[in-house]
């Protein structure tokens, strides 16, 4: 009984979030041993915890949008179903179990997403997500590459355009592409309209690739009088814009953005990072970027690189320096 009513809200968010469902009627059937996907229904099983029963009709209920109405080809490009299905059921299932937000500013929604995707880079047994689905060497690479790394893909994107524009690219996405197939390439390019952005190579990275995400803080020292240097690093071989934050001693912080050159732009400041300075593009072809802050060396507490952890940076051992008082 209590399931009609969370489906209820979930349709809500879904609509407001990821575009209106275009029909009157949606179905959840009682029936087989799992969740399976129908165009305007889902067939669920009927026994189980609340909690799961909720998550696989939220995720089974949500390939209505993603493949049930705009039908990408899933042989092609299963992470464009599977992946953003996956993300949305994540986004919703936090909605209805009212999940706080973590009081550090990291968004822990994907963490144990993050975790599956570094954990199999690391195995060496990833493939490319842009691989047909009959040709992926294993099942697990096919699992990981279309629910694991499309989730993270779109995880990712908001992290490079801010989350407004990014919302606005979720539902731009829909309205343009309902009932007509899109590609990876109509995609990307619905973003890019959103945000003002080259985002070619974010698609070409991400999807035709294997490449990891690698940043790390190099060397933190006193320049001048009343500045710091903060030299980074780029260990893997996938660019990515570079999010800092610095902490003095008082707690107060200063947010910098470091966009990448062939972006052509950087995300806006949001709620929370009015503040944030947008330093010059890193030209991607550069293992090193160095850039000054307006606080002595002696004053600083912290040094981070993308606090948010929205980055599917394959070693966060090496972002953060604390400087030994």
């Amino acid at each position: 009984q209590e399931l009609p009513s969370q489906m209820e809200k979930a349709m809500r968010y879904a609509n407001a979030h990821y575009g209106k469902y275009p029909y009157s009627d949606f179905y959840f059937i009682q029936g087989g041993d799992g969740g399976m996907e129908y165009p305007m229904g889902t067939l669920i099983v009927g026994e189980g915890s609340m909690q799961a029963l909720t998550s696989v009709s939220v995720h089974e209920m949500m390939h209505s949008w993603f493949q049930g109405v705009l039908a990408s080809n899933e042989s092609l490009y299963s992470w464009m179903d599977e992946g953003f299905t996956s993300y949305a059921t994540t986004l919703i299932m936090n909605y209805l179990e009212e999940k706080p937000i973590s009081s550090s500013g990291a968004d822990r929604s994907f963490e144990g997403t993050y975790r599956s995707y570094i954990n199999f880079q690391k195995s060496g047994r990833a493939e490319a997500i842009c691989t047909h689905s009959d040709h992926f060497n294993t099942n697990a690479a096919y699992s990981v590459a279309s629910y694991v790394n499309g989730s993270i893909f779109l995880s990712q994107l908001e992290y490079i355009l801010g989350k407004s524009t990014f919302d606005k690219t979720m539902l731009r996405y829909f309205e343009t592409w309902k009932f007509k197939h899109p590609n990876p390439n109509d995609f990307i390019r619905v973003a890019e309209k959103c945000a003002g952005l080259e985002l070619d190579w974010y698609k070409e990275y991400w999807v035709q690739s294997t490449y990891t995400i690698d940043y790390a803080i190099d060397t933190v020292l006193q320049e001048g009088r009343r500045e710091t240097k903060i030299v980074l690093s780029r260990k893997g071989r996938m660019p990515m814009p570079v999010d800092v934050i610095v902490t003095n001693e008082d707690n107060k912080k200063y947010f910098f953005n470091i966009p990448l050159q062939i972006m052509r732009g950087s995300k806006p400041k949001e709620d929370g990072y009015e503040d944030c300075t947008t330093e010059q593009g890193w030209g991607w072809v550069y293992p090193t970027y160095e850039f000054l802050v307006p606080v002595k060396y002696a004053k600083i507490k912290k040094v981070e690189i993308d606090a948010s952890g929205k980055m599917a940076d394959i070693n966060r051992q090496n972002n953060v320096f604390e400087p030994k008082k």
